[in-house]
């Protein structure tokens, strides 16, 4: 991005922020420190320049990084932002996990050869309620090879639910790419806290179907926006192992 193109997303930024918050321009001036006029010379875009203090004010006020407001776009920027909207307890499960990554990674050499594995602590019941999890890391060199980046996670069957199809001790291996039909995934329901794994099937309406004769058939109407956002997508099985 050219230095006006930075300096225009992020007036823009700002006063969309300054909006949401319910700031009047005199109000927001006065959090920064500055002059109502300067602050409107600021936002109408009649400078090139911004000074460090008002940008860095400007952060503290929004909670967002610089490069936030001036318009870059990145994967890790994504993810913190996902990670602001958790709770006290998701925050440490999560700061967990990424202290664990970090032991495996100083630890262990080869760790592109692994993967990690959630080893839910429920039981894994038809609609278990996903509580908590530990983490644990598999080597999975083989199958990291034959599906690449499209391999993301593993999840560790508990129980014998599932049996004939999966049985306990087998590692589900996840993509987090949007199921097609006929793909197995996993679907969180937001309402109810519950997962569950179903066979999907892009029909009228959509059917999530039991991999056996434990659970019962769900039904999703595709043009009912909020029916739909009831449920999420954590991913599509590729694959399971058994080791």
């Amino acid at each position: 991005m050219t230095r006006q193109e930075i300096v225009t997303n992020f007036i823009t930024s700002m006063e969309r922020e300054r909006v949401q918050r319910g700031y009047t321009q005199s109000q927001m001036a006065k959090r920064l420190g500055m002059s109502i006029s300067g602050y409107k010379k600021m936002a109408a875009g009649e400078t090139s320049r911004i000074d460090l203090y008002t940008a860095y004010q400007i952060c503290r006020i929004t909670g967002k990084y610089i490069s936030e407001l001036c318009g870059e776009h990145n994967a890790e920027l994504d993810a913190f932002q996902r990670y602001r909207c958790l709770t006290s307890s998701q925050k440490a499960f999560v700061n967990d996990i990424i202290h664990f990554e970090q032991d495996f990674q100083e630890k262990t050499p080869n760790t592109q050869e692994y993967i990690s594995v959630l080893v839910p602590t429920g039981s894994m019941e038809d609609g278990m309620i996903w509580d908590s999890a530990n983490l644990i890391k598999v080597n999975a060199a083989s199958y990291l090879r034959r599906f690449g980046r499209e391999l993301h996670f593993g999840i560790l069957i508990t129980s014998n639910h599932l049996h004939p199809v999966y049985h306990r001790g087998d590692i589900l291996l996840v993509s987090r790419k949007p199921p097609k039909d006929g793909d197995t995934a996993i679907f969180l329901n937001k309402e109810e806290g519950r997962a569950y794994l179903r066979r999907f099937r892009q029909a009228t309406p959509i059917r999530l179907e039991p991999l056996n004769s434990y659970g019962i058939t769900l039904e999703i109407t595709e043009n009912d926006e909020a029916e739909r956002a009831k449920w999420i997508p954590l991913g599509c099985v590729l694959t399971k192992m058994r080791e």
